[in-house]
Order: structure tokens, then C-alpha cells, then sequence
């Protein structure tokens, strides 16, 4: 029904009651909907179309719009996850629910939960937070480094502006967009504490861009959690990192995992190549 589509984009997704009433949908009309189950409802009020990402339909069902990590990706920017479900609602809200159950009352210490208030009504006005919102609330609920991985991917996809207060924080240090995934940027900002002559996205004629050179010709590539698991992408790889070597670099390449929980042997694996000089002609 293109009428369901028209309400549900009014809202980002969110179709109120009275909305469907005015539209001259009856009562009988709206329990027909739901039956068939071209019509979902998520609490009290308020119904969503099927096929809704399950975190925003949660969110809708506490009460709010889904927010911070949550939004984040679905907006296709790179995070890290938190196993908790979070929710923006306005700062007046009450009856909130749980995020299974839109009959049960939530408690505000339900760990599966983490609420972030808003002083503006705008919980209401769409499913999934916008992408700036979505960041100041990462910014209160990560660490430094994992807010400054997502928002050097929402700067690089273009979804934020560099003039969010969270980007204006971080600007000192070298969080503007250059960096392509997450991983790239915690690589970055931990090894800025060994003060190296590290430049990034570096561009070799004929083979693209390389993550990172240090020096004169080592250069590291970091794999993303999901990228190069192709084997093509494998193969394409290990060929690019064959002919840099022929053209005299040292090419040290680190996965998303190797990052995230074995950074000891990462840093102790590029210090040894500075210690014997690999970084120099």
C-alpha cells in the first residue's frame, strides 16, 4: 500500500496512529494491516512498516530512536559494537518499555539498555538517530580511540560534518577523514606515541594507495574486519605487496584482529623493523 510508505517516510520509518486515521485508515483497517502483517506495531500509538532493522524496532519499542553504535552502523559508518541496545528518547519521556516487550515497563538499570536523553523532542521523529547525533552520543559512552575510529569513518564517508564539536575535539589528532576503515585509524593514533615519520593513504603509481609509509619504504597495511576475505582479494593483495618488495619496500601487513587484541606483537613486529632500519634506503 503506497499510502503505509507515504506515512512511514513523514517519520524516518515511524507511522503514529493518528496519522493513519487522518490518512482514513478505520480501526478494522489498521487490525486487518496488522494481521496480514504488512503492518507492524511497536508500542502504544505506533507502528512501523516489516522489514525494519531490528535494533530501530527495539529502540521504537522502548520509547525512542535508536541510537549511538546502533545508528552508527546502520548508517554504514565503521564502530565498535556494544552488546547493549541504545536508545534515544526526549528528556520528558515516561512509560518507557522494554525493547521485547512494549507491555513491560523498563527499568532504567536494565543492562541490555543504555538510554541517552535528549533535551529536544526529536526521539519521535525517526526510527534511526542521524548520523551527527549518533556520534555525540558514541562520544559519551566510548573510549576515546573508538570514537575517533567512527568518527574518521562517518568523516570519510561524508556523512558529518568537520565541524562537530566531537571533530573539532579530535582534529588535533589527525582524525579528518583520511584513514578508509576503523582499524586504519586506531593503528594511527597508537602509534603516534612512538612519534615516527608516519604519512598515510600514500599513493604508488600503478598499485593505488597503501594504508601507511614510514620513513622512506616501510610501508603497513591493515585489513579491515570484513575486508580481503574474499580470495580474490587475497590473491590481489599478496600480489601488490610482492611487486612493492621488488621495488625495494618492506611491507608489514596487519589484520583487524591482530589490531584489536594483539597489538603488543603489532607494535613489537614494526619496532624491530625500524630497529634494523627497514624503514630507510
Amino acid at each position: 500500500m503506497q499510502l503505509l510508505a507515504t506515512l512511514a517516510a513523514e517519520r524516518g520509518g515511524l507511522i503514529p496512529t493518528f496519522r493513519l486515521r487522518q490518512s482514513g485508515v478505520s480501526p478494522r483497517r489498521i487490525a486487518a494491516l496488522r494481521h496480514s502483517g504488512r503492518l507492524v506495531h511497536v508500542r502504544q500509538g505506533w507502528y512501523v512498516l516489516p522489514g525494519c532493522p531490528p535494533s530501530a524496532v527495539a529502540a521504537a519499542r522502548v520509547g525512542g530512536q535508536v541510537t549511538c553504535d546502533d545508528a552508527l552502523a546502520l548508517h554504514g559508518v565503521w564502530v565498535v559494537r556494544d552488546p547493549r541496545l541504545h536508545v534515544a528518547v526526549d528528556r520528558d519521556a515516561t512509560q518507557l518499555r522494554t525493547s521485547h516487550d512494549s507491555r513491560r515497563r523498563l527499568e532504567l538499570h536494565d543492562s541490555r539498555v543504555r538510554v541517552h536523553w535528549r533535551r529536544a523532542s526529536t526521539a519521535t521523529l525517526a526510527l534511526v538517530s542521524p548520523v551527527e547525533a549518533a556520534i555525540t552520543d558514541y562520544a559519551r559512552c566510548a573510549s576515546r580511540e573508538h570514537v575517533a575510529a567512527a568518527l574518521d569513518s562517518a568523516l570519510h564517508l561524508g556523512l558529518v560534518s568537520g565541524h562537530h564539536p566531537v571533530a573539532l575535539r579530535l582534529r588535533p589528532l589527525g582524525v579528518v577523514g583520511v584513514c578508509e576503515s576503523g582499524t586504519e585509524t586506531i593503528f594511527w593514533l597508537r602509534m603516534l606515541r612512538h612519534r615516527l615519520p608516519i604519512r598515510r593513504q600514500v599513493r604508488f603509481r600503478g598499485l593505488g594507495r597503501v594504508d601507511f609509509l614510514i620513513g622512506e619504504r616501510l610501508i603497513i597495511e591493515v585489513d579491515g574486519q570484513e575486508f580481503h576475505d574474499r580470495e580474490s582479494s587475497f590473491e590481489k593483495d599478496r600480489k601488490r605487496d610482492a611487486v612493492l618488495s621488488t621495488l625495494g619496500y618492506r611491507v608489514l601487513r596487519f589484520s583487524y584482529w591482530q589490531v584489536m587484541g594483539e597489538w603488543p606483537l603489532v607494535v613489537a613486529a614494526v619496532m624491530a623493523a625500524i630497529s634494523r632500519g627497514d624503514h630507510q634506503r
